[in-house]
C-alpha cells in the first residue's frame, strides 16, 4: 500500500513540473507538426533515460545515507522546503498570470527526437535543483523499500512526462488548440497545493527524525 502511496505522489509530482512551460515542452510544440503524434512519446523517452541515470546513480549512493536518521531527516527537511516554495511559485505565476504557452517557440534542427529529449532535460536548470532537493527526498523515503522503492517512484515519475507530452502532441496532431485558459490553470493550481501539503508532510517525517 505504502508502495502505490509512493507511485501515486511521485506521478501527480511529476505533473507539476511536466505542465509548465520549460525547453521540452518547446521541442515537443515544435516538432509535433513535423514528426506526428509520435512526438511526445518519444522525447519522453529521451527524458527518460536522462532521468534513470539519475536515479541509478543517487539511489547507490543514498543506500548508506539512509540508515542515518539524522541526514535523512535534513534531506527530509530541505526537500519539504523545495516542494513548498515550488508549490508556491507556481501558485504565484499562475495567478498573476506569468505563465503562458502563447510565446513559445523553438528552432528547428534535424537531431533525433530522442536526444532532443535528453538535451532538451540537461539543458533545465530547474531539473538539477528538483533532483538535488525534492528528488533526492523522495529517493531517501523510497529506499525503505530496498530496491523496489527507487523503480516504484522512477515509473510513476516518468509516466507523468508521458502522460502530458502524449496528450500534448495528439492534441497538436489532431488540429486542436493545446488545453490551456482557466482548465489548465485549475490544475496547475490543484499540483501547486498538492505540492505545498506534500511538502509539509516531507517536513514533519524530516522533524520526528530529531525526537
Amino acid at each position: 500500500m505504502e508502495l502505490l502511496f509512493i507511485f501515486i505522489n511521485s506521478y501527480i509530482v511529476g505533473f507539476s513540473g511536466a505542465m509548465m512551460p520549460g525547453p521540452l515542452l518547446v521541442v515537443g510544440l515544435s516538432e509535433t507538426p513535423r514528426h506526428g503524434w509520435k512526438t511526445g512519446p518519444i522525447i519522453s523517452t529521451g527524458h527518460a533515460i536522462a532521468e534513470i541515470f539519475v536515479v541509478i546513480i543517487l539511489s547507490m549512493g543514498l543506500v548508506a545515507v539512509s540508515e542515518n536518521s539524522v541526514v535523512t531527516a535534513w534531506i527530509g527537511l530541505i526537500g519539504g522546503a523545495a516542494l513548498i516554495g515550488m508549490g508556491i511559485m507556481m501558485g504565484y505565476d499562475i495567478l498573476t498570470g506569468k505563465v503562458t504557452y502563447d510565446a513559445i517557440s523553438a528552432k528547428q534542427s534535424s537531431q533525433l527526437l530522442a536526444l532532443k529529449g535528453i538535451t532538451a532535460t540537461l539543458s533545465n536548470p530547474f531539473w538539477f535543483v528538483w533532483w538535488a532537493t525534492t528528488g533526492l527526498a523522495f529517493l531517501v523515503k523510497s529506499l525503505q523499500f530496498g530496491v523496489t522503492g527507487p523503480v516504484v517512484f522512477y515509473f510513476g515519475h516518468i509516466l507523468s512526462d508521458y502522460t502530458w507530452y502524449t496528450f500534448v502532441s495528439v492534441s497538436l496532431w489532431r488540429g486542436k488548440k493545446l488545453m490551456v485558459g482557466k482548465t489548465l490553470k485549475n490544475l496547475i493550481l490543484l499540483c501547486a497545493i498538492f505540492l505545498i501539503y506534500l511538502g509539509i508532510t516531507f517536513i514533519i517525517d524530516g522533524a520526528r527524525g530529531f525526537i
